[in-house]
């Protein structure tokens, strides 16, 4: 493999937390500029909970650093670099930023938000890049904001879009349904033997919650998608409080025991709550399948 220092790069720069359409637009359009000069893009973002960090408290994230990852190959990153997040890192002021990614890439342009912060308390701004790209002999681009509704198109509203439940509000600025991955594990079968067998996996401990509820949804693996009836949160017919995902998923039969899949978040359908039976659970879920069914599916 050839060094990195030796190979043209193209940076997209941006935490990119929620790879939302502003989010995109950097990447594709920093896409587009690395290919038409023979270069690579290097999507250059912060691994982990950047905020959490930064600003303590219950931070929490669209998706995790492994999601993200996937998101930014999905629109053209050649590789994908997570600056740490350490003291030392944190601490470099705005020269010392530049100056390190200099060091690591052969870099012959930058694309960001004109928003972007970098440095050390985010004392950098697009002005510090334009004059270091005027300096060096390198490209550099800052895009405009995405708006919607008059409004900027931020991680910050879709987390608070997804905190009550409007999944649909929130796709719309990421420009896809939102979802969640994980890998499928076997829990108790209470589903299977009522005739709705569910496909379970984890809630990751940043990621930002939904409210508790019954949504309708879908489920990708092997590179197809299902549509699927999706419980999220906790199980109080069982008096099971621990949360997870767990995924109905129609026209499917099979186990997925240890595979990796994507959880897709279409709209709320309706709330939990406890049942008075089993039975009183399945004619509901029986409901369920019949009110998705019914719906218009592309």
């Amino acid at each position: 493999m050839s060094d990195n220092k030796s190979l043209p790069t193209v940076l997209a720069l941006g935490y990119f937390d929620s790879v939302h359409l502003g989010h995109q637009k950097v990447i594709k359009t920093a896409k587009e500029f690395a290919d038409g000069i023979g270069a690579r893009l290097v999507v250059f973002s912060f691994g982990g909970n950047l905020r959490a960090v930064l600003f303590g408290g219950n931070e929490k994230v669209v998706y995790t650093e492994k999601e993200r990852e996937s998101f930014y190959r999905s629109f053209g990153a050649d590789d994908v670099f997570f600056a740490p997040i350490t003291n030392d890192f944190l601490s470099l002021d705005k020269r010392s930023f530049l100056e390190y990614i200099n060091q690591k890439y052969n870099v012959k342009g930058y694309v960001c938000g004109e928003d972007y912060r970098f440095g050390k308390n985010g004392d950098g701004t697009i002005k510090d890049i334009e004059q270091y790209a005027s300096e060096n002999n390198q490209y550099f681009k800052a895009l405009p904001l995405e708006n919607s509704d008059g409004e900027k198109i931020s991680s910050t509203k879709i987390k608070k879009l997804l905190s009550v439940g409007d999944v649909e509000g929130a796709n719309a600025l990421l420009g896809r349904e939102y979802s969640v991955s994980g890998v499928v594990f076997e829990d108790r079968k209470v589903g299977r033997k009522i005739g709705f067998p569910t496909t379970n996996v984890r809630l990751d401990n940043d990621k930002e919650r939904l409210p508790d509820g019954v949504y309708l949804g879908g489920v990708e693996f092997d590179n197809k998608r299902y549509r699927a009836i999706v419980n999220y949160g906790a199980r109080p017919t069982f008096d099971l409080k621990n949360k997870l995902v767990e995924a109905h998923i129609i026209d499917f039969s099979g186990d997925l025991y240890g595979k990796e899949i994507k959880v897709y978040f279409t709209s709320f359908m309706r709330g939990i709550r406890k049942f008075d039976s089993v039975e009183e659970l399945k004619e509901q879920l029986e409901k369920d399948l019949q009110f998705v069914k019914g719906r218009k599916y592309d």
